[in-house]
């Protein structure tokens, strides 16, 4: 792939811009954790195929991972190289790719190559600086200090820009990666590369505790919709009860959208706008209204907090405020809001998403470093600022110029150059915070950067470590100090199980006693939710209790103190029952895998095909074979590997199965949209209307395990589509501890 330089301007997010000064290419994309540079080449040939011939054959064939490497290295039309670090430096422009193909599956991959524009991963938006003298500089932020700010082009040639010198600043939500760059291979070399790709992965660190991986719960957790069933919410990220208010539930939405929700037995009964801040807060990437917490004497004193970004001037602030019910609970007041903190970032990116009181009545902060990539700057680690921190302070007085107080037993009160607010030190992105009112455990789960994810159990002074550790991993040295303690995680995972954790709560619910204890968290990424115990801050168990049907953005516990998760994509606050998990790790034996392992090859007709087609005799020799799952695109949680938009679909696939199959339960996992009925060596195992809202497990009945047999097995589908998205993939499991 070759670069321009745009010498005579550029065009980005429809406006004109002059020359940038440096001559840096910006054909670059930033996305989705993927950035392949290059630029589009005249075409004197025929015209090449259309992008959906690339995806097409990408998700057919496998493609050569040596070859793809050589195109990704190359000099010619590759170049990819140029803008990526495979070593987890991250010191080019593009994100360091050595662990791309644990965070994202094939399908990924290519869309991410195919529509630079259609996700752009956070931490790699464009920026665009605009000097006085109208000269403009543009490219990802590399680092960024109260004085200066310095971006870098797909050249890798970085740009410092005093800020005395910038008239205009905007971060634009637009890959500068022109369509098109397929164009200058051929569809083979495409999925060549592609499957290069896929090989970039990292391997999984002894100490973070997943020895392996982690296991499924012997019976799993079940997502019940309770608020937005009817009409979803557009992308909540938090959810709670209003103290006092029976049956009434405050919804925040990404956006600055919110809503007073009361219900009934049956769930939601009405809902009214709580506060309206769509055109007050940031819009976009990882800013937007985030968190609410009551006060602990709401009821005598009405009042509550809000967390959220603004924009001023090109600068980014996160926001913390408090407001007030009026009286009678019923509504906010009103009134003006009192700004408690205003704390300036240095990117869109990494504004923390926490915010609660804790048991002695003071309110904690989780305030991430706001970037850039890697925390150059090292802000997790400087006492002088509030970036990359866990905050805490007293809301019920005021002191001097300050709007509140600082807590006599925070532990860098009275020392010059620290910020008295700190409780604890070293975060990159505290995502969701939480204590258990019975220990007094204060949780917090970090985001992590190109390798890990971690959830740990915070106390006050301590540093946990960010930027010299991600993680259990070590991270960096530039800012390690001699004789200083950094607190590893309680647990961390790696990108191959998600990208983005969500912290959650201890359940002390009522309705569950066998998870009383137990830690619940999720990715927000893979959707994966996880329960874990610990002793003195050491991992002790660790379960997968299911998928949500959703992007898992945030916990919440209801009246009775039984968990909610919001579903960020569906818009549906859900409940989370628990009362028939049993935590105890199932042994299983996947017989016929699903998309979401990789590529599975089936056999597929769109035209009913002849009578029989279930049996295992049937003759399908006549059947294309392509990869599973089938569906439209945005399909919720759909894995597409060929595209479906027919309104019936035929499928089959052989398995083989070693070993005897007697007595052992069955589950059938599968996602469809919508009817499908499913045959195992011709006999009927199941019929499932509608559809689901991601992959679930269906346990089938004695007529399933009686219809397995040793050696050849054939699976046969049928999925009849009605109206609106649609999508098809399944799998059987075999479960050897019994009855799951």
């Amino acid at each position: 792939m070759i670069f321009n330089s745009f010498p005579r301007g550029v065009q980005l997010d429809g406006k004109s811009y002059a020359a940038i000064p440096n001559k840096s290419a910006v054909a670059f994309s930033i996305l989705a954790g993927l950035i392949i540079a290059g630029v589009s080449v005249a075409q004197e040939t025929p015209a090449p195929p259309a992008k959906e011939a690339y995806a097409a054959f990408a998700a057919e064939h496998g493609g050569d991972a040596a070859r793809g490497k050589v195109l990704f290295e190359g000099t010619s039309r590759g170049l990819c190289a140029l803008c990526h670090t495979l070593d987890g430096t991250g010191a080019k422009a593009g994100p360091d790719l050595s662990g791309i193909g644990d965070k994202f599956g094939r399908a990924d991959l290519v869309k991410s190559v195919l529509e630079p524009s259609s996700t752009i991963a956070v931490g790699y938006t464009t920026t665009v600086l605009t000097r006085k003298n109208g000269e403009v500089a543009a490219g990802v932020i590399k680092q960024a200090t109260a004085d200066w700010v310095e971006v870098m082009g797909a050249d890798g040639v970085a740009v410092r820009v005093p800020m005395g010198e910038i008239a205009d600043r905007r971060d634009l939500e637009q890959s500068l990666m022109p369509e098109g760059l397929q164009a200058t291979m051929k569809v083979e070399e495409f999925a060549d590369l592609i499957a290069y790709l896929e090989t970039l992965k990292r391997p999984v660190d002894a100490g973070s505790g997943l020895r392996g991986g982690v296991p499924v719960a012997r019976k799993g957790v079940v997502f019940e919709p309770f608020l937005g069933r009817g009409k979803p919410f557009a992308a909540p990220v938090w959810v709670a009860p209003v103290p006092g208010n029976a049956g009434c539930y405050v919804v925040l939405e990404h956006f600055g959208g919110s809503w007073l929700v009361r219900t009934g037995p049956e769930g939601e009964l009405s809902r009214e706008v709580f506060v309206d801040m769509r055109n007050v807060v940031r819009r976009g990437g990882a800013t937007g209204l985030l968190a609410l917490a009551f006060h602990p004497e709401f009821l005598k004193n009405r009042r509550y907090f809000l967390k959220y970004q603004i924009e001023e001037k090109g600068r980014i602030s996160t926001v913390v405020v408090e407001r007030r019910f009026d009286d009678a609970g019923q509504k906010d007041s009103g009134a003006e809001a009192r700004e408690l903190l205003k704390i300036p970032g240095v990117t869109q990116d990494h504004n923390g998403g926490g915010m609660v009181f804790g048991p002695d009545g003071l309110l904690y902060i989780g305030m991430g470093d706001t970037g850039p990539q890697r925390d150059p700057q090292g802000h997790g680690q400087d006492p002088g600022l509030l970036l990359g921190k866990i905050l805490r302070i007293d809301v019920n007085g005021v002191s001097g110029s300050r709007p509140y107080l600082i807590p006599a037993g925070n532990p860098f009160v009275d020392r010059d150059g620290v910020r008295p607010e700190i409780f604890a030190l070293g975060f990159r992105e505290p995502w969701r915070m939480s204590f258990d009112p019975v220990t007094g455990d204060f949780w917090v789960g970090d985001v992590g950067q190109d390798r890990v994810e971690e959830v740990g159990i915070v106390r006050v002074g301590e540093n946990h470590g960010w930027n010299v550790f991600e993680g259990h991993q070590p991270y960096s040295n530039q800012y390690r100090k001699t004789g200083v303690e950094y607190i590893p995680p309680v647990f961390s995972y790696p990108h191959s199980a998600g990208v983005s954790v969500t912290g959650g709560f201890v359940y002390r619910g009522k309705l569950a006693p066998a998870m009383a204890g137990w830690y619940i968290f999720a990715d927000y990424e893979s959707r994966r939710v996880w329960a874990l115990t610990q002793n003195e801050r050491k991992l002790d168990r660790i379960v997968e209790l299911g998928r949500a049907p959703s992007r898992a953005v945030s916990f919440g516990l209801d009246e009775r103190g039984e968990l909610l998760l919001a579903g960020y994509d569906d818009g549906v606050i859900h409940r989370l029952i628990l009362d028939r998990v049993d935590p105890a790790p199932q042994r299983t034996r996947v017989l016929s895998p699903t998309a979401e392992e990789g590529p599975v090859p089936w056999k597929h007709v769109l035209e009913e095909p002849h009578e029989g087609w279930q049996r295992p005799d049937f003759d399908d020799a006549a059947w294309p074979a392509t990869p599973g799952g089938f569906g439209t695109r945005n399909t919720p949680a759909a894995v597409i590997r060929t595209e479906w938009r027919n309104n019936d679909i035929w499928l089959r696939r052989e398995f083989t199965v070693s070993g005897s199959t007697a007595g052992q339960a069955l589950t059938l996992r599968v996602h469809h949209d919508e009817d499908a009925e499913f045959y195992l060596n011709g006999i009927e195992i199941a019929r499932l209307g509608r559809w689901t809202q991601g992959y679930v497990n269906i346990n089938l009945t004695d007529v399933a395990v009686q219809a397995l047999k040793p050696g050849r097995n054939v699976l046969a589908v049928h999925c009849h589509q009605n109206g609106g998205g649609q999508y098809i993939d399944a799998g059987l499991i075999q479960v050897l501890d019994g009855n799951p």
